[in-house]
């Protein structure tokens, strides 16, 4: 098993998540509402990335208990952000203004890019040999 797909390795999102906030606020004004704006959407990502990384250590030894897992794993990571939006289009006021929603949906991407490429990474490419009696 890779580094990928092991326990640390669904860290990815969580770093891919406070890389991608560090570097808008590094870029961002210095303006109060647009720091506030950003750390509210990065607050939110995090939250959900990190909810999605420990379903992982839940023991799912059947087929059906991985795929309840991974879909818990998705909705932990999406409804956070899906309810953030919501409460910004709703009546967000300064944090809506202030471009938090468009922050909120960069950094969700970020987060879902970076599971992509963990889950590709992780999946071990190994040759498979076919059996004695199966025709090419």
């Amino acid at each position: 098993m890779t580094l990928a797909g092991g326990r640390f390795g669904g860290l990815i999102g969580p770093a891919a998540v406070v890389g991608a906030a560090a570097a808008a606020l590094a870029l961002a004004p210095s303006d109060p509402p647009r720091r506030h704006a950003v750390g509210f959407a990065a607050a939110i990502c995090l939250t959900g990335s990190v909810a999605a990384w420990l379903i992982g250590f839940w023991p799912a030894t059947t087929p059906s208990g991985r795929v309840t897992a991974g879909l818990a794993a998705t909705c932990l990571r999406l409804f956070p952000a899906l309810l953030g939006l919501g409460w910004l289009q709703a009546g967000g006021g300064d944090l809506a203004a202030a471009g938090a929603g468009e922050n909120l949906v960069i950094f969700y991407l970020v987060s879902l890019a970076a599971e992509l490429v963990r889950t590709i990474m992780s999946v071990a490419v190994q040759p498979r040999r076919p059996r004695h009696d199966e025709v090419i």
